[in-house]
């Protein structure tokens, strides 16, 4: 007789993996409160470690301290799901609804996925080198690849540029634009079944 259980259907501690699952695992856990009531850790706790994360991973760039404290926070997170794991698998006794209702996979049946929603652009700066923009986007629970578009006539549907897609959160920089040249820029959020709706276009002028 096959017993359902909570798993962990990670391979690798990849960050952003870790992070999406976390911040799924946080949203179902919280919205299903009535029937998770005590969990160990609990949602208040994930949720600062979460935000942790989710700002150690906006902040990455080359330096070795940085990236560290990436790997660093993607264990406390990856330890607390783990943990969140024997509370989820206490509660369920093997109720493959309540253990799918959690945010965690079950053995028998994986989460039903959705396409992310739309993304929000915090802001546009200078990249890293001339005439370059670097897109700083809110944390995202639910996404692993993100598309940039940009275009410089705002009222043409058409005119849409896409300049690159299946980039990570912290690789959203666009190069080679003109110098001066007003342009909008717009970025999806996606994952393995789908892209999201594309933000709300924002100006930028390459310097």
């Amino acid at each position: 007789m096959n017993t359902n259980t909570a798993v962990l259907l990670l391979r690798f501690k990849d960050p952003q993996k870790v992070y999406n699952l976390a911040g799924r695992v946080y949203t179902n856990m919280l919205a299903g409160e009535s029937i998770f009531s005590s969990p160990n850790p609990s949602m208040k706790e994930l949720d600062v470690e979460i935000m942790k994360l989710g700002n150690a991973l906006i902040a990455k760039d080359r330096s070795k301290i940085k990236n560290q404290a990436i790997v660093d926070q993607t264990d406390v997170v990856y330890v607390m799901l783990k943990l969140l794991i024997f509370y989820v698998n206490k509660v369920a006794s093997g109720d493959r609804g309540i253990i799918l209702l959690s945010g965690f996979d079950c053995n028998n049946e994986r989460v039903a996925h959705s396409i992310p929603g739309k993304a929000l652009i915090r802001r546009i700066d200078d990249g890293s080198v001339f005439c370059s923009a670097k897109v700083y986007l809110d944390p995202l629970y639910d996404a692993d690849r993100f598309k940039v578009e940009i275009t410089s006539t705002l009222d043409d549907a058409e005119s849409w540029k896409k300049i690159f897609d299946f980039g990570g959160i912290n690789k959203l920089e666009v190069r080679d634009l003109a110098y001066g040249q007003k342009i909008y820029i717009r970025v999806s959020r996606g994952n393995t079944h789908g892209w999201g709706t594309p933000s709300e276009p924002m100006v930028f002028i390459p310097r």
